[in-house]
Parts: C-alpha cells; structure tokens; sequence
C-alpha cells in the first residue's frame, strides 16, 4: 500500500508538473511571437517561481531514484526518464549498451535542425553515492538550497538542459540540428562510451557540457586532459642476506625514477605529476623486490605540453640505473596507457562564446558571471577537436558535490536554464 501511495503522489506530481510547462510554453509563444534576440531575461517572476516549482518537483523525483553509478536498474530509471521528457519535446532517441563493461545504457537523443551540423549536450545519469538515508531531498536555508546525492552532479544539470531545451523550442525551430547524450557511468570515466563521445565531436559545432557551475557561479572554459600510465618494473629476487649483488632490486630502480617524475611537475604551465599508487615485492623485509608496480597520472593544459611531458617520461622509463653487480643484469621498465582524456582549451573563437554566455547569465542572475579554467576531466573533453565550441559547467548552482553534503542553489536551475535558452536563441540566429 505504502508503495501504491508514493507512486500515485509522484504520478500527480508529473501531472501538475506537465500542466504548468505546457501553460508557461502557451504563454511563451504568444508573448514572444516574432521576438529577436536580446541579451535580457525572458521569464516574468512568476513564470520563474512557477518554473521553480516544476523543476524542483522534478529533481526530487530523480534524486530519490538510486542511480549510484553500480546500481544498472536506478541509472537506467534515470536514463528513462530523461529520454521520456525529450521524447516529449520532439527527439528520437537511441540507447547503446556498454561492449566493455557491466553499466547502464547509453543514450543519444536528436532533434534535427535546418543544419547538418549538431549542437552537443553533454550530462550523465550516474551519481557517485546513493540517495542519503531517511532525508534523500532535504530543504534548507528558507527552503532555497536542498542537500541530495547528485543535486548538482548531475541531476540538476539534466533539469537546467531540459529545461533551456524546452524554452527555446517553444518558440522557435532550431537553425542547428540538436543532440542530447547521457552517460550511464561518467562517474567511473564512461569506460566502454568514448568512443561514442569522439564520434560526437565529427559533426558538431558546440558541444556544450552540463556539469555544475562553480560554487560562485563561474562556467568553465576550459579543462585540463589527463593520461592514466600503468606502471611495471621487473628486477630480479634474491634472498636479503645472502645476496653478493647478483639481484636487481626493482624498487630501487622506482625510487630514482619516482624522484625524476616529481621533477616534471610545472604548475605554471598546468601541469602535474602524480602517483596515485605502489605496490610491489612480498610483503617480507628479507627478499630484495623482484617487481613493482605504481600508477602514474599526468595532467595537462595542451595537446602540446602533454607530447612534451610523455617524451621526457619516456626518457625516464627508458634509462636503466639499478644493475646487477655484474652489469649483466638490469631493471626493465615498461607501461600501458589506460586512459588518455584529451584537454579542451580556450580557443580565441571559443573565447567569444564564453563571453557571450557570462554575459547572458549575469544579465539574467543580475549578477558578474565569470569563466574559469578547471582541472579535472570530464566527458566533454572526449569532444574536443578542432573547430568545436566547448563549454562546461553549465549546470546548476550548488557546491560540495560527491559528499553527502552536496547542495544545490534552487533559483539557479531556473536561471541557468533561461540562460541556456537565450544563448541557443544566439547561436541560431
């Protein structure tokens, strides 16, 4: 009974939701017949309080479904969903199921446009942690912040593209085709999708990414790649003590090699040097280490720095400095490149988009937006190619996301969702 009850309420719920996006549609046609773009806000207060409203009804709906990125059955419900809802403002969508790994499915869903060429969005429906116990959507601060797993990461930024979709075709047929794709398991890097993501980046102009925006409300314009190494260096064993020199200790041979890769780091130029992880020998103190292994991850700016640094790694790994007492025998080095995220920067035609963008958002928060460069990765960077407008965190406000902590700022959904329709009114101009 108790199950009957909670899906009647989120049925009503879906309803009500329904009735009051098509009213704000209806009015939106009539008030905006023959409009031209204008870098200032669309919506009336009330339009936004009622649009407040539908959105956070919506993102209670989702965030209570456990899509932790392990649990297939809850992404796939959120998948669903979002497919419902763009099905429902005019997209045909196709799901793809993951050849490398157990996940989720993947979806991509397509509006067509007078142009052959795609504008991109990029949001995934996995979370890292499942809904938080008794309370999975709690109301704080006069009821305009909410603490929920994935409020912002990335639940709310699938309620900020649906909805800027949603306020842009209500009153115009886009100039670019439309595609949206959902990742089933961006948190774990999207393995077995990136492919997908690359194939994207052929035939689009923008590719516009809707992870959160910064805590004070910055969008990025750019983001660091990154190169997963797995590690391996074989030596020789031997018994500690009775060892006259004939082993090759390999974490000898790590030890001044770890030492040269600190060395690489170069935070002016964004670029780091990390090893996440060591293991290695058999956990006696008395049987010199016959082999190691260690993961190595490097982060970079540009396509240029990231060829600079993999040949001095390169170099690194290719020396041999920990031999045998004969000389006969040395360590060898060897390693595997796992994941190879490309950056995507800030090109100069980029750059006036971004502009353009800030502009919208601070017109309409009425409030400075800025850009920044951001470090970590994302699937957005799997679509960066030359001549391909790249923009991210365009999602909701919030902060402290992965932790059970993570909040969302409540207006922004609406405002960052008006923004989103008034720069798609822009570019189709």
């Amino acid at each position: 009974m108790a199950e009957n009850s909670r899906l009647n309420r989120i049925k009503r719920s879906q309803r009500k939701t329904k009735a009051r996006a098509r009213l704000i549609r209806k009015n939106l046609k009539q008030r905006f017949s023959g409009w031209t773009f204008k870098a200032t806000p669309m919506l009336t207060s009330d339009e936004r309080q009622s649009l407040m409203e539908s959105y956070t009804e919506l993102l209670k709906n989702m965030v209570e479904i456990d899509s932790q990125t392990l649990n297939i059955e809850g992404v796939n419900k959120v998948q669903k969903l979002l497919a419902k809802y763009l099905t429902e403002i005019g997209f045909s969508c196709e799901w793809f199921s993951n050849p490398e790994t157990e996940s989720g499915d993947f979806l991509k869903a397509e509006l067509k446009g007078q142009s052959s060429e795609f504008i991109t969005i990029v949001a995934h429906g996995d979370t890292v942690l499942s809904p938080f116990g008794k309370t999975p959507f709690e109301f704080f601060e006069n009821d305009h912040k909410v603490r929920g797993s994935g409020v912002i990461d990335n639940k709310g930024g699938l309620i900020v593209a649906l909805g800027g979709l949603d306020l842009f075709l209500a009153r115009h047929k886009p100039y670019y085709s439309i595609r949206f794709v959902s990742s089933p398991n961006e948190e774990m890097g999207s393995v077995g999708f990136l492919e997908n993501l690359r194939a994207c980046a052929e035939d689009s102009a923008f590719a516009l990414g809707f992870e959160p925006s910064l805590e004070d409300g910055s969008i990025v314009e750019s983001r660091r790649g990154n190169r997963w190494y797995n590690i391996t260096i074989q030596g020789k064993e031997a018994h500690a003590g009775r060892s006259k020199g004939h082993h090759v200790n390999a974490a000898h041979e790590f030890a001044k090699k770890i030492s040269l890769l600190h060395k690489l780091n170069d935070y002016k130029k964004n670029i780091a040097v990390n090893i996440g992880a060591v293991q290695g020998g058999r956990d006696r103190h008395n049987i010199t280490c016959g082999e190691v292994h260690a993961k190595l991850d490097v982060r970079f700016a540009s396509f240029r720095d990231r060829e600079a640094v993999h040949k001095s790694i390169e170099k690194i790994f290719d020396k041999k400095y920990v031999k045998s007492v004969d000389g006969l025998e040395h360590a060898d080095t060897s390693y595997e490149i796992v994941d190879d995220c490309p950056p995507f920067s800030c090109s100069k035609k980029s750059k006036n988009f971004v502009r353009k963008y800030t502009k919208i958002i601070g017109q309409i928060e009425a409030n400075k937006c800025l850009s920044v460069k951001a470090g970590g990765a994302g699937d957005v960077n799997y679509m960066s190619k030359k001549g391909v407008v790249v923009l991210d965190g365009l999602g909701p406000k919030g902060g402290q996301m992965h932790t059970e902590n993570e909040f969302i700022y409540l207006p922004s959904l609406v405002t960052r969702a008006e923004a989103f329709a008034s720069f798609l009114e822009y570019v189709n101009k």
